[in-house]
C-alpha cells in the first residue's frame, strides 16, 4: 500500500465506520465503544506506516483533480508537522475512546457519543494533511461542526447548549474569515495550493511586499484565534466544558484547540520574517497567556480551571511561533512544536483525572474537594505528575519545554534591544508564575487539605482500570519524554520543525543543561509562583469583586448581550427597514424594476416593437393562450376564493401544456406538480377564512394599483417582444453554447437539467439552501406551538 492510500483511508474510515455505528451496535451493544477505538487505532497504525518516511525527510505530495475549473483539488500533503498532529488525534482518539467505555453510562446514547467522536477525528485528521486551502476551509468547518454536537451531546441542559452554540458560532465564523484570508491569498498567488506557495521563494517575497498582505495575514489570525481560543475569542473554551469530560479531554487539549496553532505554524513560512508577524502573532500569544493565567485563578470548577489553563498554554504556542526576525524566522518554532505536544500529554491527562474525579466525587467545585489522596492514591499521582510537568517541574517534559520558552523569549528580547531585552523575558515569567499556581492548585485543592465530608460520598475509591490505565498511560509518556528527551525530539520534534521551516533542523535538547538565564528564569518562577499561591484566595476574591462591579469590562458581557437581545435587535432592523405592508414592498418592487426596464429599453433601442414578428400562432396554441387570459382575468376580477384559486390554477395548467407544445416534458411536469401542491395548500387555507372578498379598495388606491400593474404589463410586454432580437444588436443566442457543451463539460445529455444542475448550479444551491432554512423555520413554529399547547 503507497503512503497516499494509507493516508486517505486514515482519513475517511472514521467518517465510514462512523455510518455503521448504529447497526453494529446491534452485535457489539455496549461495548460499541471498544470498536470505535479500534477504528481510531487503525488510523493510527496507517500514520504510523507512513511517519518512517517523514522522520527520514521525505515529504508525500498527491493530488486528485476535484474542481479543475476553479482550481480545486483534493490534495494530500504529509510532512512532520501533518504526522505530529495526526499522531496526537489518532493517538489521543484511541484513548479517548476507551477511557469512554467507564466514563459513560450505559444508558447514554452511546452510538450518537462514538459517532460524534469518530466524525470529529475524522475532520481533524482530513484537516492537517490538506494541501489545498478550500479542501482545508471544508475540514476546518467539519470539526467545528462536530465539535458542537459534541460540546452539545447532553442536550438536556441549558449549560451544554448555551456552550455548543457559543462555540459554533466563534468557531465557524472565524473559519470564515480565514476563508476570506485564503481567497485574497489567492489573488496574489493565482494558487489555493499552500504547498506550492511556500516552495516559492519569489511567490513568498511577492506576498510580503503586497498591499493585501496584512489585511490576509489579519483575516488568517482571526480564524487561527478562534479557533484556538485566543484574544477576545477565548470566550467559547470555558463554556464548552460542559460537554461530557472524555469529550474536553479529546477536544480542548489535545486536538480541536489545536487546529488554530496548527494554521499559525501551516503560514509560518509565508508570513513569518516581518514585523507584522512577531508584532499580532506574539502581541496576541503575550497577552491571551497572562489574562488566562491570571483570570485561571478564580475559577473553582476543575475543569474551568483546566480550560484558562489551556487558553494560556495555547498562548504559549501561540507566543513562540511568532517570535521572528527578517534574518531568522524561526526563532520559537522549536520550542513552541515541543510544548505543544508535551501538553497534549499533560493536559489530556489532567482532564481525565478531572473526569475521574467527577465520577467518583460526584462533583466539579473544587471548594468541595480535598484530602483524596488517601482514598485515590494512584489517581493522585497520575494527577500530580501531569499537574507538575504543567507548572514546569524537572524532570518532567513540561519543564524541557518551558525552559526552551525562556530561552527564546531571552534570544527574542535581546535581537530587539531594550527595553524588550527585559520586558519580554520578564512577561515569560509572569505567564509562568499564573501556571505554576494554578497547577499546584489542582493538586492541593483536590487531593490534599482536610476533606468535605459534608459534599462528599461517604465511600470514594480509584476507579477501574478502563479509566485509570488511559490516564496513567499518559503520565508515563510525561515522565518518559522529560528523562529522554531524544525520543520525542528526534522522531516528533525535529521532523516538525523542519517541515515548518523547509530545512533541515536538528536539535540538542537534554534534561540538565547547566546554569543558564533560562534555568534562573524558572527558580525565580517557582519563588513567585509560591509566593502568588499564598496568596491565592485574595486575588481570587478581589477578581469577583471587581467583576461584580465592572461586568461590562468582560468580552462574556457583550457575547451575551448581543446574543441574547438578537431577536429584539432584529425586530428594531425590521421596524426601521420595512415600515409598511406586503403591498407596499411589492408595489416599490414593481416600480423598481420598471424603472430598470426602461432606462436600456429607452436608451439603446431605436423601436420598443420589433417590425419582423411572425404573428402565425397555431389554432390550439391560440385558445390555450386565450384560456390562459380569461382565467387570469377570473382570478383578479371574481370575489369568491374559491373561484378564484381555480381560475389560477387553471393559469398554472394552461402554462404546462404551453411547455408540452414547446417539447419539455420535464419542465410541464414539474409545472404541473407545484401547481397541484400549491392549489392544494390555498384549498386548505381558504376554508379556514370567509369565502368572499369584502374588503372595499378605495378608487385611488384602485387606479394606482391598475397603473402599476399596467406599466408592468407593457415593460414585460415589451422586454419579450424584444427579447429573440436582442436590445442591443447585434444579438446572438447563447443557447448553441448550451447545445455544444452540455455533453463534453457536464456529460449531460438532458439540456435543461444540466443547467440547472451543473452551469447554474451555485444558484440552484442558494435555491435549495433558501427552502431548507424555511423548512427549519416552519419545522420551529410548528414544535414550538406542540410545546406551548
Amino acid at each position: 500500500m503507497d503512503s497516499f492510500t494509507a493516508i486517505v483511508i486514515a482519513i475517511f474510515l472514521p467518517f465510514v465506520f462512523a455510518g455503521f455505528l448504529s447497526p453494529l451496535e446491534r452485535i457489539f451493544k455496549d461495548k460499541i465503544g471498544w470498536f470505535a477505538a479500534a477504528v481510531a487505532l487503525v488510523s493510527f497504525l496507517l500514520i504510523a506506516y507512513v511517519a518512517p518516511d517523514i522522520i527520514h525527510g521525505e515529504i508525500i505530495e498527491h493530488t486528485v483533480s476535484w474542481v479543475p475549473s476553479a482550481g480545486i483539488s483534493f490534495s494530500i500533503y504529509a510532512d512532520g508537522l501533518a504526522i505530529m498532529i495526526g499522531f496526537i488525534a489518532s493517538g489521543i482518539g484511541v484513548i479517548i475512546m476507551s477511557y469512554s467505555n467507564g466514563y459513560m453510562s450505559h444508558e447514554e446514547e452511546l452510538t450518537r457519543y462514538y459517532q460524534y467522536l469518530l466524525l470529529f477525528m475524522g475532520s481533524m485528521i482530513g484537516m492537517v494533511f490538506s494541501a489545498n486551502t478550500i479542501q482545508l476551509f471544508v475540514f476546518w468547518e467539519l470539526t467545528s461542526i462536530t465539535s458542537f454536537m459534541l460540546i452539545g451531546y447532553w442536550r438536556h441542559k441549558p449549560q451544554s447548549v448555551y456552550g455548543a452554540t457559543k462555540s459554533l458560532l466563534i468557531t465557524a465564523a472565524g473559519g470564515l474569515f480565514m476563508l476570506a484570508g485564503f481567497l485574497l491569498l489567492r489573488t496574489i498567488t493565482g494558487s489555493f495550493d499552500l504547498t506550492a506557495i511556500f516552495h516559492d521563494p519569489y511567490m513568498i517575497e511577492t506576498i510580503k511586499g503586497h498591499d493585501l498582505f496584512l489585511p490576509i495575514l489579519i483575516l488568517l489570525l482571526i480564524g487561527a484565534a478562534a479557533k484556538s481560543a485566543q484574544g477576545p475569542f477565548y470566550i467559547w473554551l470555558p463554556n464548552a466544558m460542559e460537554a461530557p469530560t472524555p469529550v474536553s479531554a479529546f477536544l480542548h487539549s489535545a486536538t480541536m484547540v489545536k487546529a488554530g496553532i496548527y494554521l499559525i505554524a501551516r503560514i509560518h513560512p509565508i508570513f513569518s520574517g516581518t514585523d507584522a508577524w512577531f508584532i499580532l502573532v506574539s502581541g496576541i500569544g503575550i497577552s491571551t497567556m497572562l489574562l488566562a493565567g491570571f483570570l485561571a485563578l478564580r475559577q473553582t470548577d476543575i475543569k474551568a480551571i483546566l480550560a484558562y489553563s489551556t487558553i494560556s498554554q495555547l498562548a504559549y504556542m501561540m507566543t513562540m511561533y511568532g517570535y521572528t526576525t527578517y534574518h531568522d524566522p524561526g526563532i520559537g518554532v522549536a520550542a513552541a512544536t515541543f510544548h505543544l505536544l508535551n501538553h497534549a500529554t499533560f493536559k489530556a491527562c489532567l482532564f481525565l483525572v478531572a473526569g475521574i474525579v467527577v465520577h467518583e466525587a460526584a462533583t466539579r467545585d473544587i471548594r468541595k474537594l480535598g484530602g483524596l489522596w488517601r482514598e485515590m492514591p494512584i489517581t493522585f499521582v497520575i494527577a500530580s505528575i501531569a499537574a507538575l510537568a504543567m507548572a514546569g517541574i524537572p524532570p518532567l517534559n513540561g519543564f524541557l519545554s518551558k525552559e526552551m520558552f525562556y530561552e527564546t523569549s531571552i534570544e527574542m528580547g535581546s535581537l530587539l534591544g531594550s527595553p524588550f531585552n527585559i520586558l519580554i523575558p520578564a512577561l515569560a515569567v509572569l505567564g509562568g508564575v499564573f501556571t505554576f499556581a494554578y497547577s499546584i492548585k489542582l493538586i492541593d485543592g483536590i487531593f490534599l487539605g482536610k476533606r468535605c465530608d459534608e459534599h462528599l460520598p461517604e465511600h470514594i475509591h480509584d476507579p477501574s482500570a478502563i479509566m485509570l490505565i488511559p490516564a496513567a498511560f499518559l503520565a508515563g509518556l510525561v515522565i518518559l519524554f522529560g528523562l529522554v528527551p531524544s525520543i520525542p525530539i528526534h522522531y516528533i520534534v525535529e521532523p516538525t520543525t523542519s517541515g515548518i521551516l523547509l530545512e533541515t533542523v536538528h536539535l540538542h535538547v537534554q534534561l540538565w543543561h547547566g546554569f543558564t538565564p533560562a534555568l534562573m528564569m524558572t527558580i525565580v518562577t517557582f519563588i513567585a509562583g509560591i509566593l502568588v499561591y499564598s496568596r491565592y484566595d485574595n486575588i481570587a476574591n478581589w477578581q469577583n469583586r471587581f467583576n461584580s462591579g465592572y461586568p461590562w469590562i468582560s468580552v462574556n458581557y457583550y457575547y451575551d448581550h448581543l446574543v441574547d437581545n438578537a431577536k429584539e435587535h432584529a425586530h428594531r432592523f425590521a421596524l426601521f427597514t420595512q415600515p409598511g405592508g406586503i403591498k407596499t414592498y411589492v408595489n416599490a418592487m414593481l416600480i423598481l424594476m420598471i424603472v430598470l426596464m426602461i432606462i436600456p429599453l429607452f436608451t439603446v433601442t431605436t423601436t420598443l416593437i420589433p417590425s419582423n414578428l411572425n404573428f402565425e400562432i397555431p389554432l390550439y396554441e391560440g385558445l390555450t393562450m386565450l384560456i390562459m387570459i380569461v382565467a387570469a382575468l377570473t382570478a383578479a376580477l371574481y370575489h369568491k376564493y374559491l373561484l378564484a384559486v381555480i381560475a389560477l390554477s387553471g393559469v398554472g395548467y394552461m402554462v404546462s401544456l404551453i411547455f408540452i407544445y414547446l417539447k419539455a416534458p420535464d419542465l410541464a411536469l414539474t409545472q404541473i406538480l407545484v401547481e397541484t401542491l400549491s392549489t392544494i395548500i390555498f384549498l386548505l387555507v381558504i376554508v379556514k377564512i370567509p369565502q368572499t372578498f369584502r374588503e372595499r379598495i378605495p378608487k385611488t388606491v384602485l387606479a394606482r394599483d391598475l397603473c402599476i400593474a399596467t406599466a408592468v404589463s407593457l415593460t414585460i410586454l415589451v422586454l419579450l417582444l424584444n427579447a429573440t432580437q436582442g436590445i442591443v444588436p447585434p444579438f446572438e443566442s447563447i443557447s448553441h453554447y448550451f447545445i455544444e457543451k452540455t455533453l463534453p463539460l457536464a456529460g449531460g445529455h438532458n439540456i435543461v437539467n444540466v443547467i440547472i444542475v451543473d452551469f447554474r448550479g451555485y444558484d440552484t444551491l442558494g435555491e435549495i439552501s433558501v427552502l431548507c432554512l424555511a423548512a427549519l423555520g416552519v419545522y420551529n413554529l410548528i414544535q414550538s406551538r406542540e410545546e406551548r399547547e
